[in-house]
């Protein structure tokens, strides 16, 4: 069948035929701003609850690591105090004045003095006198003797 140049026109226009299935062609306005911002807001909602989620997560991960940190910190410092109340009780075992005594007599063979003498009170805001140095006629060494010094 052979088709002329006036039967392509009619052939299109009649009923039944392929092309009208289709719905005519027409120039569409672009859409207002209002309806694009309408798909926009579901998305950023969307978005902030995402990103503060994923902020409260983090800070959770952060707020556990704190935890384990300060209990370990606290580990220590209960250990340390421990530490530090033995070195404290040793010491104090150490400066008692029976078991200095025990040691002066035992190990030591030190023993307690037969007489005791009592010095003489020299109070310390008085400057002593300067002592005269002379020169020394008998020494064979030059030194120079102190006068009124004593030999004992």
């Amino acid at each position: 069948m052979v088709v002329t140049a006036e039967a392509a026109p009619r052939a299109a226009t009649q009923p039944g035929h392929a092309t009208d299935r289709r719905p005519p062609l027409e120039v569409v306005a672009p859409r207002p701003r209002h309806l694009r911002r309408g798909r926009l807001a579901p998305l950023l909602s969307a978005a902030v609850v995402s990103a503060s989620l994923l902020v409260v997560v983090i800070g959770h991960a952060e707020l556990a690591q704190g935890q384990m940190r300060l209990a370990k910190v606290e580990a220590e410092i209960t250990s340390a105090r421990l530490v530090h109340q033995r070195e404290v009780l040793d010491v104090a075992n150490l400066e008692n004045p029976l078991r200095i005594l025990q040691v002066a007599e035992d190990t030591l063979h030190m023993a307690p003095p037969s007489q005791v003498h009592q010095l003489a009170h020299v109070p310390l805001g008085v400057p002593l006198p300067a002592p005269h140095v002379t020169a020394s006629t008998g020494g064979t060494h030059g030194t120079p003797a102190l006068e009124g010094a004593s030999s004992g």
